[in-house]
């Protein structure tokens, strides 16, 4: 009998130690099988695969895509309010001061000309984000739609709604399809100053505040009214913007949602262009839940999960007229920014295929938010007046979202022109962003890249990008990965033997919203068969396994 144990011990251990020796090259193609199963595609949101860009910082201001503007409002501003969004910028300033810069920022920013390089950049839709405050009717006395009076400093009266037509006049004529993003709501959904209006502290108003609630159902209203049948460029609407649940309340939300949902329905009923009408889709951003929490929500086979929030008994519909958009970005946590860039591209891949795995088959999945930064460090990206978490200088600001640990990460350099950026940090990020595209169009129903162009933020610049070879054009012209979202071997292998020392493993005490919805960790890849080379060799090591332990178990009868 010790003979047997030996020989069973012997042929465990050997089979254990050949598969741990294995090139990171071969483990970096162990994948599930199901990689190169295309993933379904929401069919009312478009007819391929969303390969999409956002125009932000445009209808919706934000400082660290134009500093400039920003720059200059603070230049004329005779107070002491500090202008860090466009609430104080249009309050510091007031209406007259507020409409001429923000009316010129309006008409030079982004023209017809951008959305003619969009299509021939290889697009197939635009995400528009506007805010609320676009359906003012009367600055003086706050008046907003159906009457309804609400105090707020904000420029409008029509000012933004004309440019999103426009907007909506130019994809339509170099055939590029739209989603239109509410990106911004009354009393702020998130308190992220690209919500209009930037709340670090203070409660939010959103759904808690007296009007709020009232006011946006008044929005989306009329917003599904115009713009429900008036082109069929237009195939998303996304009714809010990152809502922060943990500070909102997810049942708030949730019911919301719901309402939205029936006055969307209801829209598209009442439209005079059902086919046009019907080719939209509702999309609502997964609020920083888990990937996954919607799929019981707005599901018609589930009807008694939706019943506690609102009655939906009258609506018909099918759970692919929902779309949920998720935002994944690797840079809004020390511990995102402390990890090797090999693990930043596992997570990225482990990101994908939870999407693939917990969601497309109850509601179409879009990553509609990425980019290509590594860091923190773009100019005010964190928000005016805070620094960067990478090195060290958010702390100097922002103690109510960090850890008391003030280390430096390293020196901010990636806000500086690429051209001045290190090879490495080239190929870095042309890797990441290879990872994303390759991934997020083989594992969801498509992408949209965050953003079209900034001034001085290039990370998050697709023509700052693109312009210095980081951005593959067209967008599968993969240097690094193959089509069917798999790590060249030699990525990953001189990769991984650098990652896992390099990784200090200190857990963040960040709170930041951002990266709360971070995807599924794994510390070691869980992927799909790709490389013959590697599957040989794996299925090589296997049979040499499991000859052994076919001869253990004949010795073992004989014995017997």
């Amino acid at each position: 009998m010790k003979f047997i144990y030996t020989l069973l011990f012997i042929t465990i251990t050997y089979i254990t130690q050949t598969i741990h020796a294995l090139s990171a090259s071969e483990l970096s193609h162990l994948k599930l099988k199901i990689r190169n199963v295309s993933a379904p595609t929401t069919s009312s949101l478009i007819e391929d695969h969303i390969k999409g860009i956002t125009i932000g910082g445009w209808l919706v201001t934000e400082p660290y895509i134009t500093p400039s503007l920003y720059n200059n409002a603070t230049s004329m501003n005779r107070g002491n309010i500090s202008i860090v969004d466009e609430y104080t910028l249009c309050f510091a300033l007031g209406y007259n001061k507020s409409l001429s810069i923000l009316s010129e920022h309006f008409e030079t920013w982004i023209t017809e000309d951008d959305f003619q390089e969009i299509s021939e950049s290889g697009f197939n839709l635009v995400r528009l984000p506007i805010g609320y405050w676009a359906w003012k009717v009367d600055h003086a006395s706050g008046l907003y739609v159906e009457n309804i009076t609400y105090s707020d400093p904000y420029v409008s009266e029509g000012l933004q709604l004309g440019y999103l037509k426009k907007a909506i006049g130019w994809a339509e004529k170099y055939g590029l399809k739209v989603w239109i993003d509410l990106h911004g709501l009354p009393g702020s959904q998130n308190g992220f100053d690209n919500s209009g209006e930037r709340i670090l502290r203070s409660n939010l108003g959103w759904l808690n505040e007296a009007h709020t609630k009232k006011l946006t159902l008044a929005i989306w209203s009329k917003m599904f009214k115009e713009f429900i049948g008036y082109s069929d460029s237009i195939v998303g609407m996304e009714i809010v913007n990152e809502p922060l649940s943990t500070k909102i309340g997810i049942d708030d939300i949730t019911e919301a949602y719901y309402e939205a949902f029936d006055l969307f329905k209801f829209r598209q009923r009442k439209s005079n262009d059902s086919v046009v009408a019907d080719n939209m889709t509702f999309v609502i951003h997964d609020a920083f839940e888990p990937i996954g929490y919607w799929n019981l929500q707005f599901n018609p086979q589930y009807v008694n999960v939706s019943s506690q929030y609102y009655n939906l008994t009258n609506i018909t519909y099918n759970s692919q007229d929902i779309s949920v958009d998720h935002h994944h970005y690797e840079v809004f946590t020390e511990s995102q920014l402390q990890e090797s860039q090999y693990q930043r591209l596992i997570n990225i891949i482990n990101y994908g295929d939870s999407i693939y795995g917990s969601e497309l088959s109850s509601h179409g999945a879009v990553v509609g938010e990425w980019s290509g930064a590594l860091t923190d460090c773009a100019t005010w990206v964190n928000g005016i007046g805070i620094g960067s978490r990478y090195d060290g200088t958010y702390y100097d600001n922002m103690t109510m979202y960090s850890s008391n640990d003030d280390s430096v990460i390293g020196a901010c350099t990636s806000q500086d022109d690429i051209s001045s950026w290190s090879q490495e940090y080239k190929e870095h990020v042309r890797q990441f962003i290879e990872a994303q595209l390759a991934t997020y169009s083989s594992r969801t129903s498509g992408w949209i890249f965050w953003n079209w162009k900034t001034e001085s933020a290039g990370e998050w610049d697709f023509l700052k990008l693109r312009d210095a070879g980081l951005f593959p054009t067209p967008f599968d012209n993969y240097t690094y990965f193959g089509s069917d979202g798999s790590m060249n071997s030699q990525v990953s292998q001189s990769l991984s033997l650098l990652a896992y020392p390099t990784s200090s493993g200190v857990s963040s005490g960040d709170d930041n919203p951002k990266t709360k919805n971070v995807g599924v960790r794994r510390s070691t890849p869980v992927f799909a068969m790709g490389n013959k080379k590697s599957d040989v060799s794996i299925s090589r090591t296997l049979s040499h396994g499991m000859l052994i332990f076919l001869g253990t178990l004949l010795a073992l009868c004989i014995f017997i």
